[in-house]
C-alpha cells in the first residue's frame, strides 16, 4: 500500500525508488546467467531473444528478455513492484508489457536524454486525470549491479513530465540526444544498490550518465502500458489479409509487425 507521501512525490517528481526489490540469491543467479553468455552482436538471435543496440554507445540490449527462462519470467509481475505498477496505471486497465530487455553497458557507455512532458501524443503525460491515476507509460529499471558515482546511473530531470517545454539542452524532438545525460542543467543521477528498482513515469525527461568506471552496468528494464494500447481482443491479421491490403492500410491494421518466435524474426 502506497503512502500519501509516496503518491505525492511520484506525482511531483515522476519517479520512485523501490529498495531491495530483488534478493541476493536472485542477483547471484542473474549475474551468473550474464557471465555465461557467449559473444553477441546486434541483429543476432540468442534463442528467442533479440540482440539490439541503439548505436553501440548505449551497450547491448537483450530484447524480449522474458524469453530467457523462468529467471526473467518471474519479473513480469514481481511482487516488489507489480502493485505499484497497477496502482499508477489505474483501476480501469490492466498492465501490458510494452518492452522487456536486459541492458549491459561497459565503460564509456551512456544513453542520450529523451522524452519529456512536451511530447505530444494521445497519452496522459502527467499520469493524473480528474483525481485518478492513469499513467500511460511506466518504465521500471532494476539494477543487477550497484549503480553509484561513475557507474552510468539513470539521469532524470525531476518534474519534467509536467513541463510543456523541452529542456533547453535537449533534442527538441525528444529523440535520444547525443552526449551523456549528466551535462543537463537540473538533471540528477539516481544511484541504486544492486537489487533496487527505479520506477518512472516515462514522460519524465531521462537518459543516463556516462559510465567511467571499469566493469559493466547491468539492468533489466520493463515498460508497462495500459492494455488498451494493445488490440482489444488480441487478434492478429492473417497473412492473406495483409497481402491484399495497400501499404497505407497495412500501417493502420498492423503498425508493428508481430514477432512470435524465432522463425518469425527477420534476418
Amino acid at each position: 500500500m502506497l503512502s500519501q507521501m509516496e503518491e505525492y512525490k511520484f506525482d511531483l517528481y515522476g519517479y520512485m525508488i523501490i529498495r531491495d526489490a530483488l534478493s541476493a540469491d536472485y542477483l547471484q543467479a542473474a549475474n551468473r546467467w550474464i557471465d555465461d553468455l557467449p559473444p553477441l552482436e546486434p541483429g543476432q538471435l540468442f534463442g528467442n531473444i533479440v540482440v539490439h543496440s541503439y548505436g553501440g554507445i548505449d551497450g547491448t540490449n537483450l530484447q524480449d528478455i522474458i524469453e530467457g527462462g523462468e529467471l526473467f519470467e518471474q519479473l513480469i509481475d514481481h511482487p516488489a513492484w507489480i502493485e505499484q505498477v497497477r496502482h499508477f496505471i489505474g483501476t480501469r486497465h490492466r498492465p501490458y508489457v510494452h518492452e522487456a530487455f536486459l541492458n549491459i553497458r561497459g565503460a564509456g557507455g551512456y544513453i542520450g536524454v529523451h522524452s519529456g512532458g512536451h511530447v505530444t501524443d494521445s497519452r496522459k503525460r502527467k499520469g493524473r486525470d480528474r483525481g485518478h491515476w492513469c499513467c500511460s507509460y511506466l518504465s521500471l529499471l532494476v539494477a543487477l549491479t550497484d549503480v553509484g558515482p561513475g557507474d552510468g546511473g539513470t539521469v532524470v530531470v525531476p518534474g519534467s513530465h509536467n513541463s510543456d517545454f523541452p529542456h533547453p539542452q535537449q533534442d527538441s524532438r525528444a529523440g535520444i540526444s547525443e552526449g551523456p545525460g549528466e551535462s543537463l542543467e537540473g538533471a540528477i543521477e539516481v544511484y541504486l544498490n544492486a537489487g533496487d528498482a527505479l520506477l518512472i513515469n516515462d514522460f519524465l525527461c531521462h537518459g543516463s550518465a556516462e559510465r567511467t568506471n571499469a566493469g559493466e552496468r547491468r539492468m533489466v528494464i520493463f515498460r508497462y502500458v495500459p492494455e488498451i494500447y494493445g488490440h482489444r481482443f488480441g487478434y492478429v491479421p492473417s497473412a492473406e489479409l495483409m497481402a491484399r491490403l495497400t501499404p497505407a492500410q497495412r500501417e493502420i491494421v498492423q503498425p508493428i509487425t508481430p514477432r512470435k518466435w524465432q522463425t518469425d524474426y527477420a534476418a
